[in-house]
């Protein structure tokens, strides 16, 4: 087991730290909603809500978002953060 993926903080403590980061780009949530399986996807920095069809392409998005992996290109070819 890889250490970088244990949680050592309960829940509440990892939200309490999010909240007091309100703003920054400190946690970000891929929910489910609806009946159809897409998720609601929303960063701490408040400037960022995307919808996705998947959990896999949420997770990916926030990735995207914080920049912990590259930016697609756009349509008019530039690349950009969704």
């Amino acid at each position: 087991m890889n250490d970088e993926t244990i949680l050592y903080e309960a829940p509440i403590e990892i939200m309490a730290e999010a909240a007091a980061l309100s703003g920054e780009c400190a946690a970000q949530s891929v929910i489910p909603f609806g009946a159809d399986g897409r998720y609601r996807c929303a960063c701490t920095c408040e400037r960022w809500e995307v919808e996705a069809e998947s959990l896999e392409t949420g997770l990916e998005a926030a990735r995207r978002h914080t920049g912990a992996i590259a930016p697609v290109p756009s349509a008019n070819g530039r690349m950009g953060v969704q």
